[in-house]
């Protein structure tokens, strides 16, 4: 099963995928700190265990500063026994090939980020355009098969690095 995180634009998603499973929970405004309990929520209501999750994929951003950190902090944080894979995407990468569309996300007064097919870019417009904020994850966990590990982290406390 796969796990996907988006903490970089409005509130919080989340996704559990497989074959022929679709389960996902969308807070807008949940915040950073409550992705583990939103998780939680998420695998309860829908009778899993997170050793079920092998793979786990989050956005990178742009976005929100702080999201991003929390979502990719608590991925690492699930993948750190090297049970589970991490892949990171851009999330505006991840919404291009997604929605196959040029995509537009608010940054701040009249500065959008702005993907497509040939790039991402940070772009002052003047006219406020249609943003894509809350376009649902669904098309992310078809992105996994082709995105590396990130990183593959294995603990083991046995061995002293300084011996």
């Amino acid at each position: 099963m796969d796990l996907v995180v988006d903490c970089s634009r409005k509130g919080i998603n989340l996704g559990l995928y497989a074959s022929d499973i679709c389960c996902e929970l969308s807070e807008p405004q949940a915040k950073g700190e409550e992705v583990d309990v939103l998780l939680s929520k998420l695998l309860a209501e829908n009778n899993f265990q997170l050793s079920q999750v092998k793979r786990v994929l989050v956005t990178l951003g742009p976005g929100s500063f702080t999201g991003i950190r929390a979502g990719i902090a608590f991925c690492e944080g699930l993948c750190f026994s090297g049970k589970k894979t991490l892949h990171g995407i851009s999330t505006l990468q991840a919404l291009v090939k997604a929605y196959n569309k040029e995509i537009i996300l608010h940054a701040r007064a009249n500065f959008y980020y702005v993907g497509n097919s040939e790039g991402e870019a940070i772009k002052q417009l003047e006219n406020k355009p249609e943003t894509h904020e809350n376009l649902p994850i669904t098309p992310f966990a078809e992105l996994i098969d082709f995105i590396p590990p990130s990183r593959i982290q294995k603990a083991n406390y046995l061995i002293n690095p300084f011996a």
